[in-house]
């Protein structure tokens, strides 16, 4: 499990969301302050947050220059207090202003009204010259700052305040500096004066009700956060959402009792919590009490069938009853539905174990009963096996319970509901003990139980459990010496070990697979552990053998006809000759797609998806690598399996390949939102990744941590990822001007790939290595000639092996560093490598090589040259949000006393054009060509082509004339 932060929900917990609710407030205060007073009612369920959004703008009104009078109504059980929430607006105004100076701002009225609550008076005898004094106080405070008055809870409210409220709200708003605040429960029971006054046509026409929605997903997470920067568990978050139903109040309560550490299916209701619920049974009719403890044994929902059949009451009855339940809000149903719910997952807890044990086990037989007998009788189509199995389990009747659990295990796997499926199997394991002859009851041997529970676990996201559940498989006694059932469970584990991060492990337990199988005919278990074999040797940098190895998987896979089998060797070799530059690569990968969605296999599926994607991105063709690799994400959403270890690689490959392009805020987005809350073995790419953006945005402590984060976790030998983490290190080392660790880091990297057949990674190094030295050459130009000479043969040598665009670039590169440890770098030759580089679609490197092509002409003394190199650069670097380059250019310009000052960009850019369009189009305005802009912005002529067809698109224009015309009218860069 991932290590996240302890949880603790404080007293007075951070304000999380709302922001569309309280823009709206702000709005009305805005619209009050110009003299138009205004209504808006809040509802929402108990514990929603309806205090605290009304706190928070209540702050926020103060701080604007608002006067605040706040009062709550109190729950009463006799007959309540006439202007509760008056008497406590006037307390509290009296004591944060001091008596005279509220008597001051609230004028006559105000003295009217607090001698009216004093005991014994009878300043005012109609509850009309109330209301009067109440309106001219009111008037008389907005005479010096706008009012907010607050009434909080009006379901509670006696009829008086309820008047007042009426009055305010349907009075005429012109020339009063009032915004009049209420909050309510939502659904008021129809016939009680809060809904009476609701209904009304006058008050309905003069305020405004919104109802606030409970947390969603990422509200519930920042919630639990605290406010803080740690990151939370997505499973605790995901379970506290479903069972506090996104109430903020529920989900401090289920916090701060710990009651979510215990199992997936149930929680242990907190005292406090148990008692809130079980208050709103207090009364309700017995016939409707017996619904709900019917309903609660069938489960959070419930089928209507099922229910009437099971309940025992006769139809008028249960039809009353049901009524009772559904006006109370204890139990929901969509439009025409066939369901029903409880309105409250902890509703239904409590319920249910309110209910004696005799009367649920009867009931859970009777539902288990007729289900076996009635299929049509469960929630949805296709559960009938699951609702028997928990209602089997929960009645104890060990062995129905075991026959359904792995039957509705089984089920779910097929749907890839795999935390459902992994419910099943736990419960069917735990069964496998209590009954007599479980081969028989299950269907299936315990080892195969066991080895289908490991798969679920993995694809839930428990690869720990995973690779325990197919140890205790492969350690099982009953295998009767299959040695291709023994090979299969360890090819299984082998990929389990892989997606833990234990790289060397599993190439060991591929080879014994393999090894296991050897002597054994063709099969596709042989071709699946063969195929494992080679993709042992990729992991390792060794294609050639990696491809080899896989073909000879592919070939015995089509001996076979295995399909599932053959996808996966043409997967691996795919990937093999990708790496090796052969073309064939990416075609056998575009068929393993193919094969893997006619055969239903997702791990397959998202491998070659990832596959491809990498592939993509070694031949330079970024754009294609990041749309395949995001197609492939979006499916893993689609089946809900984002968060597992095959999302995770998507995802990282996908954000490599935008962070090459530039894009770094889309690369973090998908990266922080399905990765970094595996632990660092499962996560080590991704957490790489990141540090990459952090490094070239200046945020180094955060970079620093990223990398500890992977420090002390197996790190294999793939030069995929050795190589850049040796170059993010120097580079970090590089922006800290720590050159000494910079070119130890080079160092280190190129002993770890040069053994390994990736010339790509080797040439990265090579570079950084190279300008490392030309750093160190002002101080130690000897050493610096030395090192730059030793890379430079390096990068010959390896450019011998391979040769794609972004290797010549490279080269390229090296090349002019190296003529930069000598003094005698030129801007021409710079030129031709920020060319080279925007032609690939890079814009970081474009601009680096921009910047030095600026300093080279400022050496020679052309500051008129250097000018627009420089602009080029450091326009680039702003808008990659590229810190340390862009301060350097700014530096340089300095230094060379040239201005690099832009128009400032606009708070709110127009037409929702994104950064990088705005420019585009500004660059456009100012005159330039696409070839121009590409040259300018470090990108491809294609990618501002493409930007253009956007900015078209949402000025609403058909062309460049139209849009410089537009934007002249409209003033855009004025």
């Amino acid at each position: 499990m991932p290590e996240v932060r302890v949880v603790h929900v404080p007293e007075d917990s951070v304000f999380v969301g709302r922001e569309n609710e309280l823009n709206l407030l702000r709005r009305r205060l805005t619209e009050v302050r110009q003299g138009r007073a205004r209504t808006v009612l809040v509802g929402g369920e108990p514990g929603v947050g309806k205090s605290r959004l009304l706190s928070e703008f209540a702050l926020q009104a103060r701080k604007d220059g608002a006067h605040v009078l706040s009062g709550a109504c109190e729950e009463h059980f006799g007959d309540p207090m006439p202007y509760g929430p008056l008497l406590e607006a006037l307390e509290t105004f009296g004591r944060e202003h001091g008596e005279a100076r509220a008597a001051e701002l609230g004028g006559p009225a105000y003295g009217k009204l607090t001698a009216f609550f004093d005991i014994g008076s009878d300043s005012m005898s109609a509850p009309h010259q109330v209301l009067l004094a109440v309106r001219r106080m009111l008037d008389d405070i907005g005479a010096n700052a706008p009012v907010v008055l607050i009434v909080e809870d009006l379901h509670w409210a006696d009829p008086s305040t309820l008047d007042l409220v009426r009055h305010l709200g349907q009075a005429r708003p012109e020339g009063r500096r009032l915004l009049l605040v209420g909050s309510y429960r939502a659904n008021p029971p129809r016939g009680e004066p809060l809904w009476q006054m609701f209904a009304g046509t006058t008050f309905l026409r003069r305020t405004e009700r919104f109802e606030l929605p409970a947390f969603t997903y990422q509200e519930m997470r920042e919630f639990l956060a605290g406010g803080g920067t740690d990151r939370v568990d997505p499973r605790l978050a995901d379970r506290c959402l479903r069972w506090s139903d996104g109430i903020p109040f529920y989900a401090e309560q289920l916090m701060a009792a710990g009651a979510l550490e215990g199992r997936e299916e149930d929680v242990e209701l907190p005292p406090d919590l148990r008692s809130v619920m079980l208050a709103r049974l207090g009364d309700l009719s017995e016939d409707a009490l017996r619904v709900l403890r019917v309903a609660a044994v069938a489960g959070r929902a419930m089928s209507r069938r099922l229910l009437r059949t099971v309940s025992g009451l006769p139809a008028e009855t249960l039809r009353d009853a049901l009524q009772e339940c559904f006006d109370r809000q204890m139990l929901v149903a969509g439009h025409e539905e066939d369901v029903y719910r409880f309105r409250h997952a902890l509703l239904r807890e409590a319920v249910y174990h309110e209910t004696v044990r005799d009367t649920r086990v009867d009931l859970h037989i009777a539902m288990a009963t007729v289900l076996a007998a009635d299929s049509r009788l469960c929630l949805t189509e296709g559960s009938a096996t699951a609702e028997q199995a928990s209602h089997w389990y929960q009645a104890g009747s060990w062995p129905q319970a075991l026959t359904y659990a792995v039957q509705a295990g089984q089920t779910a796997a097929r749907t890839l509901a795999f935390p459902s499926a992994q419910t099943q199997f736990d419960r069917a394991l735990h069964l496998w003990q209590q009954v007599e002859d479980p081969d028989a009851r299950a269907g299936v041997t315990r080892p195969q139980l066991l080895a289908e529970a490991a798969e679920a676990a993995r694809w839930s996201g428990h690869i720990d459990k995973a690779l325990d559940l197919v140890q205790q498989a492969i350690d099982a006694p009953d295998h009767s010496g299959d040695p291709g059932r023994l090979g299969e469970l360890h090819e299984r584990r082998a990929t389990y070990l892989w997606e833990a991060g234990r790289r060397a492990e599993s190439g060991e337990v591929f080879h014994q697979a393999a090894t296991m199988l050897a002597d054994s005919p063709p099969s596709a278990v042989k071709a699946r552990a063969l195929a494992g074999v080679a993709l042992a040797h990729l992991q390792s940098g060794h294609y050639q053998e990696g491809r080899r190895t896989a073909d000879a998987a592919l070939t015995m896979a089509t001996e076979v006809e295995a399909d599932a089998e053959k996808g996966r060797a043409l997967n691996i070799s795919g990937l093999a000759l990708g790496m090796l530059g052969d073309p064939e690569g990416e075609a056998r990968l575009r068929r393993s797609i193919e094969i893997a969605r006619s055969v239903n296999h997702i791990e397959d599926l998202f491998r070659a998806y990832g596959n491809l994607g990498l592939v993509l991105e070694h031949t330079g063709r970024l754009r294609e690598s990041a749309e395949v690799t995001k197609e492939g994400l979006d499916e893993a959403r689609r089946l809900d399996l984002a968060g597992s270890r095959q999302g995770t690689i998507l995802a990282n490959n996908a954000s490599a390949a935008l962070v090459l392009l530039g894009e770094w805020e889309d690369a973090e987005r998908i990266i922080t939102e399905v990765t970094l809350d595996r632990p660092p073995a499962e996560s080590l790419y991704p957490r790489l990744t990141l540090a990459e953006i952090k490094v070239g945005r200046g945020a180094f402590s955060q970079a620093h941590n990223l990398l500890a984060s992977i420090e002390n976790v197996e790190h294999g030998a793939d030069p995929r990822f050795l190589g850049p983490l040796h170059a993010i290190r120097a580079e970090l080392a590089l922006g800290e001007g720590d050159l000494a660790r910079a070119a130890d880091e080079v160092s280190r990297g190129v002993v770890a790939v040069r053994g390994a057949e990736n010339t790509l990674e080797l040439l990265r190094l090579c570079a950084v290595g190279m300008r490392c030295a030309a750093d160190r050459a002002a101080t130690d130009p000897k050493g610096a000639a030395a090192t730059g000479d030793q890379l430079a043969r390096l990068a010959w040598h390896a450019r011998q092996q391979s040769s794609t665009a972004e290797i010549q670039q490279l080269v390229e590169l090296c090349a002019a560093e190296r003529q930069r440890i000598r003094g005698e770098d030129t801007a021409q030759a710079w030129k031709r490598v920020a060319l080279g580089w925007a032609e690939l679609d890079r814009p970081y490197p474009t601009a680096y090589a921009r910047w030095r092509q600026a300093a080279a002409m400022a050496a020679v003394g052309d500051r008129a040259g250097a000018k627009e190199p420089a602009r080029d650069a450091y326009l680039a670097a702003k808008t990659l949000g590229a810190g340390p380059l862009r301060d350097r250019v700014a530096a340089l310009a300095s230094k060379l006393g040239l201005s690099l000052a832009e128009r400032p960009l606009p708070a709110q850019r127009p037409h929702n054009l994104t950064l990088a369009e705005y420019d585009t189009l500004r660059l456009l305005y100012e005159g330039n060509d696409t070839t121009r802009i590409a040259n300018a912005r470090g990108v491809a002529q294609r990618t501002v082509e493409t930007q253009l067809g956007r900015v078209y698109a949402k000025l609403r224009v058909h062309s460049a004339v139209e849009a410089v015309a537009l934007a002249r009218r409209g003033g855009l860069f004025d």
